[in-house]
């Protein structure tokens, strides 16, 4: 006698978002806490759209163990958060004034994707000046007209107590610019001195809402 198979049903995995960011687990009180954002999509064709932080300071001035997490809702409305614990200990001597240090809201973006570009810890900065690769400053043609993206990124910087910040459009035309690593600086003239800060961010991908509005 044959025994009867019974159909076995494989439930698809539902990617969601994932939550991810690095802070240093031991900090003084009165001293800049620094929070680099690695969150992302692994799912093709969706992002991000929602992130909340819960605990975050950027200096803490009272002693103990801090708990920061960060929550994250992608355009599915699928939800991710993580948390890290931060331990603050009592500074003994006075704080070193914190040098000036460029900082970008995402490190990884899409095409038709924007970021922001902000410059910390720089009082007094005067002649603010923002450097980015040619891939951002072309001009993409819709039916309704055209985005000319060296115009919408000259760089407007708005001050922020002793920063600055600004926000940048990655613009999109069939497959530029490309996936990779792109090079942008900040410079500025602070105390008579000229300054320059540079960093990196990465593009891969296109936007969803870039697709649709190119199809």
């Amino acid at each position: 006698m044959v025994a009867a198979l019974s159909p076995v049903l494989f439930a698809a995995a539902v990617s969601g978002p994932v939550a991810a960011f690095s802070a240093p687990a031991v900090v003084h009180t009165g001293s800049l806490v620094t929070y680099v954002d690695h969150s992302y999509d692994p799912a093709p064709g969706h992002r991000i759209t929602l992130e909340i932080w819960i605990g975050r300071q950027s200096t803490f001035a009272t002693p103990g163990s801090y708990r920061v997490t960060l929550f994250v809702e992608d355009d599915r409305g699928l939800t991710a958060s993580t948390s890290r614990t931060i331990v603050v200990v009592a500074t003994t001597r006075p704080p070193a004034v914190p040098s000036a240090a460029l900082e970008l809201s995402k490190t990884r973006v899409r095409r038709g994707d924007s970021f922001t570009v902000e410059l910390a810890n720089a009082p007094g900065a005067e002649n603010i000046r923002l450097y980015l690769p040619s891939a951002f400053l072309q001009t993409v043609a819709l039916p309704a007209g055209a985005i000319d993206y060296a115009k919408v990124n000259v760089g407007q910087f708005t001050a922020s107590g002793d920063g600055f910040t600004t926000t940048v459009w990655v613009p999109w035309t069939a497959r530029s610019p490309a996936d990779g690593s792109y090079v942008l600086s900040v410079g500025w003239t602070q105390g008579g001195q000229q300054k320059t800060l540079s960093t990196s961010i990465d593009v891969a991908g296109t936007d969803r809402l870039a697709i649709w509005t190119s199809g």
